[in-house]
């Protein structure tokens, strides 16, 4: 699991790219960032939302499969 501050540079590196790609001229990282931060709150949620499911989907992975669920029965 990354941190924010990681996922934050992630995201201005990919509006990097696309504003790359969409003006045909090398783009600053701080130009970059100011673009990135326009639509950040919505992304954040987004990555919140992920990372709130993949721990539910870990608790209940966890709690399926009991303690002594390795062995077989005897019979």
């Amino acid at each position: 699991m990354n941190s924010m501050r990681k996922e934050w540079f992630n995201f201005v590196a990919l509006t990097r790219k696309k504003l790359q790609r969409k003006t045909k001229e090398s783009v600053t990282h701080r130009a970059a960032m100011k673009e990135a931060s326009l639509v950040w709150p919505k992304e954040k949620a987004k990555i919140l939302n992920r990372q709130k499911r993949e721990e539910r989907k870990r608790v209940k992975e966890k709690m399926a499969a009991p303690a002594g669920a390795d062995h077989k029965p005897s019979k």
